[in-house]
This record gives structure tokens, sequence and C-alpha cells, in this order.
């Protein structure tokens, strides 16, 4: 594979059998992930040299262009400097705010989920995937987020997005139950049932939002009614 600096060109595979082309994207694939991974591992080795004790001067996830003062990881991950992670993002090629939340994916994986970081460094897990992961993670507490990762650790390659958003759900309930109430409350605020125009047709769009109990109840009355008029 040309690994100059040279963009490749189409005739440069010319003659090239459907076999050898996949070959060469194999190539291509494994130096990928081997440079994630690396890369990884040296974004970590750089947080080690520019943890601060304090808040002050430390680096944030931002908002669209509000710095909301959130540590670009969870609770109990290190605090680097802000400045030192602007040099980072550049040396990364990265935006700022890109950078920011990718830097913070990292230290949530290495210092909070450390199970799935070393399934990461093994090669058992895409960095995109544990990416995604630390995302969901990191509003958990400390215990919430080890709960988690243990429990990715026994299966990891089995666990799907929506089997993620259970787990999640169950260690907030376990670990943190305030947080649990005030999502539910939450997501109270935005109840709703609504009956649009009709359309054309004589047809009506009917969606809402309400408590399980209430939709249970609704069924139920629909379904007496349905059997009533046949």
């Amino acid at each position: 594979m040309d690994l100059g600096t040279s963009a490749p060109s189409v005739e440069q595979y010319d003659g090239h059998s459907v076999a050898e082309l996949f070959t060469e994207l194999r190539t291509g694939a494994r130096i990928r992930t081997t440079a994630m991974i690396n890369e990884w591992i040296a974004i970590v080795a750089w947080a080690d040299q520019n943890v601060i004790e304090t808040e002050e001067g430390a680096a944030t996830l931002l908002d669209g262009v509000v710095d909301t003062g959130v540590p670009i990881a969870g609770p109990g991950a290190p605090l680097v400097s802000e400045f030192a992670l602007m040099e980072l993002i550049a040396v990364l090629g990265r935006s700022p705010i890109g950078g920011r939340a990718y830097v913070g994916q990292v230290i949530e994986c290495a210092w909070r989920l450390p199970r799935l970081y070393q399934a990461v460094v093994a090669g058992r897990v895409d960095t995109w995937k544990a990416q995604r992961i630390a995302d969901v993670t990191h509003p958990l507490c400390p215990e919430a987020v080890e709960f988690v990762d243990r429990q990715l650790d026994a299966a990891i390659d089995d666990v799907g997005w929506k089997q993620l958003e259970r787990l999640v759900a169950e260690a907030i309930l376990r670990f943190d139950p305030d947080q649990a109430e005030a999502e539910r409350q939450r997501a109270s605020d935005h109840r709703h049932f609504d009956v649009d125009e009709p359309s054309d047709t004589g047809h009506v769009v009917i969606h809402g939002l309400m408590d399980a109990v209430d939709g249970h109840d609704l069924d139920e009355a629909i379904n007496r009614r349905a059997v009533l008029l046949g």
C-alpha cells in the first residue's frame, strides 16, 4: 500500500483482481485500527501528564458557543489543562468543539470505564463504539458507571444500543435514585395527547405521550368501545 504523501490514482489499481483489492482494503483497515488505538494510548498518556487539581483552568465541554463549565469527562475522571487541551486538539487536527468531545470520550473510557478501555486497546471493541458508550455514561455517578462497565465487560459483543440504554437506566435507578426521579419528572413535563385535523380522506393522526398507567387505561377503553361497535 502506498503510504506516501501523493494521492493514489485509479490507474495504480488497474489489473488488480477483486481478491487483491480486498487484501489492500483489509490492510488499510488494520492500519487505521492500529493507528486509532495508538492515538488513544497517546491521549491517555498526555492526559496523565496534564492533570490539574482544581476546576479553575480545567477543560470543559461546550454547548454550542456557550461554555457550560462541565468537565470533559464524568465525575472521578481527571481534570486536564484547558490550555494544554487546545494544543492537543490542534495536533489532532480537530475542531475545538469536536476535539473537546473526542478527548473527553477517551478520558471517560480510560478512567471511568477501564474494562471497556482495555477492550479497545486489545482490539476487541472499535473506538467509535466506545466513544458512543462514553457519551451515554458521561452524566453517571461513579458507582453507576462502574456498574455499567462491569456489565459491559461480561457481554460487550452482544450488547446493542437498546440494551445499553436499559443498562444505563438500571444503573441510574440503583445508584442515583434522585437523578432517576428527575428524569421521570422531565419526561412527565412533555406529556400530551393530540388529535390532528381530519385529512381529505376523512382520517386523523393521533399522537401523544402519557404515563404507562394512563396509556393502559386508554388502550382498555378503546378496546371495550371497539368490541361494542363490533
